[in-house]
């Protein structure tokens, strides 16, 4: 199994709003559900393909104001269960 990285949010607002600027800027990512052991309540987060863009995600967040809980990086499981779109 293979690592996977997550942004996670205290609201959907940040959440959208990372998306956004990250797809803008050219960076693979997708909204997925929170992994259960990441957090226990249910919500949303960004999950990033590449480790190697924390540094670039952590550049945007910072520029641009926005409110996140954490960053995550946890083994891939179902793939199918952690993508929305």
């Amino acid at each position: 199994m293979s690592a996977r990285h997550y942004v996670l949010f205290p609201d959907v607002t940040n959440a959208q709003r990372l998306y956004d600027i990250l797809k803008a800027g050219g960076i693979k990512c997708t909204f997925a559900p929170t992994p259960r052991e990441a957090d226990k309540c249910c919500g949303v987060c960004v999950l990033f393909q590449d480790g190697n863009d924390r540094e670039a995600i952590e550049k945007f967040i910072s520029e641009n104001g926005i409110n996140i809980l954490r960053f995550y990086d946890g083994e891939s499981g179902d793939p199918q269960r952690m993508k929305f779109c």
